[in-house]
Formats: structure tokens, C-alpha cells, sequence
């Protein structure tokens, strides 16, 4: 009877174990978003729909223990920038930072066939809630690509869901920091922009 009862528990055990691993985080990169910095070596990254929903999950970006002063992880997406030229995009988002070390960057970016760049960001630090993010840039006549980023510095762990990208009226300017945008060179033109929502 004792063996019996072994038999049954075993694949019962293995069951319980198989399905812990099932849950609401799925690691990796989005589609149609490329990785830069450190995020295959000092972060963790990922979809996550306890954050988010099913078919809008939010993406995150943790810092591991072995991280170093100034690291950073990135994501991005270029295209080209000739639909969006002469109009203010406005790229929106909402985003949670937590830890009190680091801060986080979002980012629209353009480069003409001369090498000028165009750069409007968002930095900012903890928050304890979910906080509205708003860049805005006007895209020069001449943009060749355009690049959308989001990024981490340092410590903590960044959460985003709800982006979008759009036209923007005019209104007034602030003041920027860009201090991850800046250590990233801008890739090729990939397509049109895609999967804000995460939920490719």
C-alpha cells in the first residue's frame, strides 16, 4: 500500500514542480525591439502580466547583484524618420521605477544623411507609483531615422506598459537629460514602429 501511494504522489510532485515555472513573466526581449548595454549581462528583462494584462503585458528591466557604477540597459527601435518630418511626436508611457539607486530615460532620437541629431528625453528617478511619461520632439525636414528608447541606469528595477507614439501640438519645452541615450549608437532602420503594447 505504501508503494502505491509513492507511485501516485510522484508524478503528482512533478506536476506541482512543472507547473510553478508557468507564470505571469515571460524573460527576453520584446519583438521588434533591439537590446543595448548591459542587458544580457547585468539586467534581466522581460514581459510581465501580473503589471500589465494578458494581451498587454508590462515590460520590465531589473538590475542584477553583480552590476557595476554606470551600467545601463536599453531597448530601442529605429525607423524611418521620413512619415514624421516636420510634425512634434509625442511618445507617452507609464513607468514604475523601484529601488532609490539609478533612474530611468525614455527617449525619441533622429540622425540626418550628414550625421545631425535631433534628441528629446525624459530622465527621472524612484517613483512609488505608476507615473506618466511624455517626450516630445519636433523631427527635423531632413531625418533620415528615428529611434524610440527606453532605458535603466545603474540599480533598481523599471516597469512600462502603455506607450504610445503620436502627433503632439505645440506647447513648451523643458529641460532634458540624456544620460543613456547618449552612450547608444543608433542601429539601422528595422520597419515602421511596432509592438508598443508588448503584446507581440
Amino acid at each position: 500500500m505504501k508503494h502505491w501511494k509513492i507511485l501516485v504522489a510522484a508524478p503528482l510532485v512533478a506536476f506541482a514542480v512543472n507547473f510553478s515555472f508557468a507564470g505571469p513573466v515571460k524573460n527576453g526581449i520584446p519583438k521588434g525591439w533591439i537590446g543595448s548595454g548591459a542587458i544580457s549581462t547585468h539586467y534581466e528583462s522581460g514581459l510581465d502580466e501580473s503589471q500589465g494584462t494578458t494581451e498587454q503585458p508590462a515590460f520590465f528591466i531589473a538590475a542584477k547583484q553583480d552590476i557595476v557604477t554606470d551600467d545601463f540597459a536599453a531597448i530601442t527601435q529605429v525607423i524611418d524618420a521620413s512619415a514624421y518630418r516636420g510634425k512634434i511626436m509625442f511618445f507617452t508611457a507609464s513607468a514604475l521605477h523601484i529601488g532609490d539607486l539609478g533612474g530611468y530615460e525614455f527617449w525619441i532620437r533622429t540622425t540626418d544623411e550628414k550625421g545631425h541629431t535631433s534628441i528629446a528625453s525624459s530622465w527621472a528617478r524612484k517613483s512609488d507609483t505608476w507615473e506618466a511619461v511624455r517626450v516630445r520632439l519636433m523631427v527635423p525636414d531632413y531625418a533620415q531615422k528615428l529611434e524610440l528608447g527606453v532605458g535603466i541606469r545603474d540599480k533598481g528595477k523599471l516597469m512600462v506598459k502603455g506607450m504610445t507614439f503620436n502627433e503632439a501640438q505645440p506647447s513648451n519645452s523643458v529641460p532634458e537629460s540624456k544620460p543613456i541615450a547618449n552612450k547608444i549608437t543608433m542601429g539601422s532602420v528595422t520597419g515602421t514602429i511596432k509592438n508598443l503594447n508588448f503584446s507581440e
